[in-house]
């Protein structure tokens, strides 16, 4: 029987699909959808359990609110099923990120992280930004960053 990484390049229906699940399940499926999804340098990452998806997390060229650096790279949708969380799938998907925008000679990459999650950034590197704000209908979150220049 083949094998298969937990960790593989998915496209980006199957990303909303679980986007929906986890993310969003009040609001309707369009919420799902992402002004960058389909831009040619975006990636899609899922893991993997016995071929069954149970993680994602996107990655796009795209700077921060008030920012203008083009080598910024945004971190969206990273979602892990519940019953998988803590069994390391989200940091794979996190560090597939980090990989992927230092390939693409990233800058540093941020993302708008739940404010429940802050922990799990900070383990990978990334620091609060400013003030804690609500996004409407989702929650209280933080504008976390990771600078690449010094992986």
């Amino acid at each position: 029987m083949k094998t298969h990484p937990p960790i593989q390049k998915i496209e980006v229906q199957q990303a909303r699909l679980l986007r929906h699940k986890i993310l969003r399940p009040h609001q309707p499926p369009e919420a799902c959808i992402y002004p960058n999804d389909n831009t040619t340098n975006t990636a899609h990452f899922g893991a993997f359990v016995t071929g069954e998806l149970v993680g994602i997390a996107s990655i796009f060229n795209e700077p921060p609110p008030q920012a203008k650096d083009p080598f910024a790279w945004r971190i969206r949708g990273m979602a892990t099923e519940t019953a998988m969380r803590g069994k390391g799938y989200g940091g794979l998907l996190l560090n597939a990120c980090i990989d992927y925008a230092a390939s693409q000679n990233g800058s540093y990459i941020w993302c708008n992280a739940r404010t429940t999650v802050m922990g799990f950034y900070e383990k990978f590197g990334f620091r609060a930004q400013g003030e804690e704000f609500e996004l409407p209908g989702i929650g209280p979150h933080f504008l976390m960053a990771l600078t690449l220049a010094n992986l």
